[in-house]
Formats: C-alpha cells, structure tokens, sequence
C-alpha cells in the first residue's frame, strides 16, 4: 500500500509528533475514558477508520484518550492521525514499544501480525492507568464508547465478549478445537473461551496477579493457534466479566460464519450472536479477508465506508479498492477466495458433515500442513 501524501507536513510539525517512550511522555490527562490500539504503518487507514467511529460517537460530557501501541509508525502517519482527532475532549499518542519488547522474537502465523501481542503489554506500559479498552484495528465503533468502558470489572483480569466463532467450531464445525483448548491450552472449560479483539482490560488487577514477562514467556512458549488471544484465556481461564456480544459483533465472514459456524454452537450463544447481528454497538471485521475495505457486499461495510468518508484516508482506501478490482493480482486474489469459500469450503461441508470422523481427520492433516485458521 502506498502511504499518504495529501499533505507534506512542516519540520516543525514533524518534531512536536514523535514517538513517546513512557506514558508520561504521551501528553494526555488518561482520566475518563481510555482506549488502546496496536497498529503498523501499512494498516493505519483502516485504524484511522476506527478512530473516526469513535469521535463521532464520543460524548461532549466525557475525555477520550486514544494511545496506539506501534513500532513503526511514520511521523506523517501520527500527525494525519492527531489533526483527525484535534477536538477538545479527545486526544490521541502514541507509544513505542521496543523498549518494553527488546529482541523478543513474536510467534505467529497466517494473516496474524506480531502487533496483536502488543496489548499484553498495555498493564506495563500504562503503569498509572486502571482501566482501559483494548481494541483491534479491523472494526468500526457504532456507539458511545464510554458505555463499554463504564462496565464494572473490578475483582476480574477484563471483561471480554465470549467468541461465537470458536464456540461454533468447538461444538461441531470443527471438532479438534475443543481438545485443543482443553488439552493444550489448559481451559477448565473450553465454553468460555473469549474473543480478544475487544477487552475491557483491568490494568491494576492484572499488574497484581500477571507480570510482563510472564505474559511474553507464556507468548513464545510456543505457537500457539490464536496467538495472543490463546495466552489470555490461558491466564483467565474462563474468570472473566461476560459482555454482550453487541459490543464485538463477528461480521458474518464470507456470509459462511453464520450459517455454517456460529450455527453449530450452543442456543444462548446463537441468540446472542443473533441480538448482537441486530443492533451491533461495534462491528468487528474479523477473518484472513473479505475486508470491507476490499469487498464492499461484506457483512458490515456500509457501516464501514460511512465513516470511512470521513477518514483523511478515504482516497488511499478507494484506490486500493480500485486497484483490487482491476490488477491482475487483485483478481487472481479474488478468484482464489470465490473458489475456496463459495465452492471447495460448502462442498467440504457438504460430503464431510459436522462431527464425522473424516472430517475430523481431514481437519488434522489440514492443521499439520499449516493451514490459515480464522
């Protein structure tokens, strides 16, 4: 992708937008309302359609921080990101995370990036902030965020939604999951497993009972099959404030996650899930593609592009759009995903049903062979 440059920022304003080493560099009150991202420079437009989610809905009687975890992120990048949030009661910095990291090589896989473990150093790296949200940069926020952040998590690690995708899988679609997460993973039960890409986080309460480095032994002891997201729920096993799923609606990926996954789990679940398809206060975009960003008849992309016209990174995101549709790679990309989701997937469905033995077995070889998991 190519980086923005609408504008060609001053030195001036280059040097007042810098990288910050410790919160208290960050210039920000972290009183009210406190929100967290983990962000690389190449999905910066989609954070910034995040962000723009969040303003619009932010109320005039509460403080918005916004702190995005980084490595890399460029000083035109950061200060596009500050003007677009330059309002009188939200405010936005950035904070460098080599120094907590040091050589610590990341584990992961597929479409997985090594910034998805940069919330667990959040406890850590906001050493006088209590509370705070965590939140992944493929979602839109469509209400006050200041409603989620106001749940009670006290006595509890965070409160998170549980995860209808895993659920689903675990109790038919995919039926090596629920060992997988009882057996390695080490889950008392596997039916509380939570979707990490929204999290309520109790820093005070974590700093008390996890330590930094406990978090990072535990996240290269191995690879594990959702990462992050694993190494949480091995630390919480299942002690956890529950959130409505409203609060992390898993968009229907390839219009298959609610016919073929999420249907196999469990009748609350599959209501919840349901109630939250309805009136979702945040709509996560889940999944190794079918982005809105690239496929705009993906489940939740009106709500996507709706703030996404506000985004100053709007041009960028149309031309990759664009680009998608007419470069032979970006046709070769959509023609492989027709041909697996619409026909090699339902067709597996179809002569391997949901429990068998054989598609169990194909399931394995599948995981052996490293194949993507969602």
């Amino acid at each position: 992708m190519k980086p923005l440059r609408k504008t060609t920022p001053c030195r001036s304003a280059l040097s007042s937008t810098m990288l910050a080493s410790s919160s208290r560099e960050l210039g920000l009150p972290l009183d009210d309302v406190v929100i967290v991202f983990a962000c690389s420079e190449n999905f910066v437009p989609y954070l910034s359609v995040a962000v723009q989610s969040i303003v619009e809905n932010a109320s005039a009687t509460r403080r918005y921080d916004i702190i995005v975890l980084t490595r890399d992120l460029s000083p035109t990048s950061m200060i596009t990101l500050t003007r677009q949030t330059k309002s009188a009661n939200v405010g936005v910095g950035f904070l460098d995370v080599d120094a907590a990291l040091g050589d610590i090589k990341l584990p992961h896989h597929g479409h997985f990036r090594p910034e998805t473990y940069f919330r667990l150093l959040a406890p850590s790296l906001l050493p006088g902030v209590k509370k705070a949200i965590y939140l992944d940069s493929d979602l839109i926020v469509n209400a006050d965020i200041a409603e989620l952040f106001d749940t009670d998590v006290t006595g509890y690690l965070l409160g998170a939604t549980r995860d209808a995708d895993t659920l689903g899988q675990m109790d038919g679609y995919d039926v090596t999951v629920g060992p997988y997460l009882e057996n390695e993973l080490g889950m008392t039960d596997a039916h509380d497993y939570f979707q990490a890409g929204v999290l309520l986080m109790n820093l005070a309460e974590i700093r008390r009972q996890v330590s930094p480095e406990q978090f990072l032994d535990l996240a290269t002891q191995r690879m594990w099959r959702w990462l992050d997201q694993d190494v949480l729920n091995r630390v919480a096993d299942g002690e956890y404030v529950r959130i409505h799923m409203k609060w992390n609606y898993l968009m229907d990926w390839q219009h298959l996650r609610r016919t073929h996954i999420v249907k196999n789990a469990a009748p609350d679940v599959r209501q919840e899930y349901e109630e939250a398809r309805q009136d979702p206060k945040i709509v996560h975009f889940a999944g190794p593609d079918n982005r809105p960003w690239l496929y705009p008849d993906a489940d939740g992309a009106g709500l996507f592009w709706r703030y996404a016209m506000h985004s100053p990174y709007l041009e960028e995101i149309r031309a990759q759009l664009e680009e998608s549709r007419d470069s032979v790679a970006g046709l070769a990309k959509r023609l492989q995903v027709i041909m697996l989701y619409k026909g090699i997937m339902p067709a597996f469905d179809k002569t391997c049903p949901g429990g068998t033995k054989r598609r169990s077995a194909i399931i394995r070889i599948y995981d052996k062979l490293g194949g993507t998991r969602l």
